[in-house]
């Protein structure tokens, strides 16, 4: 079988100098380890059957996480998506947290919106719309960093009350904007922006509300600069567009001279 999205680079290049912000919280051979795992996913697709990755206890690098050893606790891997192509900039899309459900006392890893399986990258919800906004951001020259604002999750509003934790998370956040050195960034979410405010980065990222937190039908529709087609496919269309509008200002990403 061909490789999926095979004209798109899974964490290569700078990944590896870039992800060593990580490394208050994990080890970075562990996080590397898991890379490649994902990459695979990326590549081939899901096994049937397929767990998420897993980091063990003793590749934590902080004390911090203990007190939550009980629980599923979750971890989105930052992601670089990139090409065999000139470089016209780099752009940051920020989520908000790996939000988990109840599960086993692990620390399970994912990626920001499931890009690392391919039934979520060609579907029609969310996950779809987000990676269709990273393709054609890589496709116009552009290497994507993709990551969380708030690090791990180990439970409904556990960082607001675990004032080390959090300042522990919002440090890695702005290394990991200082290291990457975005052209742009983009909060999506009202807690991945307050994260970035909160993390000293308030006026240097734009920001957009999650899918999630969206109130109004149509709110595809605003700020829109067409008419889209009643139908899915526009519909899909018009929110890939509201997200690089708030990315770039325009429905698309301005291409490589």
């Amino acid at each position: 079988m061909p490789f999926l999205d095979a004209d798109i680079l899974f964490n290569e290049g700078i990944w590896g100098r870039v992800i060593e912000t990580q490394e208050p919280l994990f080890r970075k051979a562990a996080l590397v380890e898991i890379s490649d795992r994902l990459r695979s996913d990326f590549y081939n697709g899901h096994e049937p059957g397929r767990s998420m990755p897993v980091i063990a206890r003793n590749d934590w690098s902080t004390d911090l996480l203990s007190p939550y050893e009980d629980r599923t606790i979750g971890y989105d891997l930052p992601c670089l998506l990139s090409a065999n192509r000139p470089t016209k900039g780099r752009v940051m899309l920020c989520a908000q947290d790996p939000r988990r459900n109840d599960g086993p006392a692990e620390l399970t890893v994912g990626t920001f919106f499931g890009l690392d399986d391919n039934r979520l990258r060609t579907g029609k919800r969310h996950f779809g719309y987000f990676w269709a906004l990273i393709r054609s951001c890589v496709m116009a020259g552009y290497d994507v960093w993709v990551t969380d604002a708030i690090k791990v999750f180990a439970g409904k509003d556990v960082l607001r009350t675990d004032p080390k934790l959090r300042e522990l998370c919002f440090n890695i956040l702005r290394e990991e904007v200082n290291a990457f050195a975005p052209d742009k960034v983009l909060a999506i979410g009202r807690d991945a922006r307050d994260a970035l405010d909160q993390s000293g980065l308030s006026g240097h990222f734009s920001y957009a509300k999650h899918p999630n937190g969206q109130r109004s039908k149509n709110w595809q529709l605003e700020g829109a600069t067409k008419t889209y087609p009643a139908t899915a496919e526009g519909r899909f269309e018009a929110k890939t567009h509201f997200y690089c509008r708030a990315l770039f200002g325009s429905d698309t990403p301005p291409s490589l001279a």
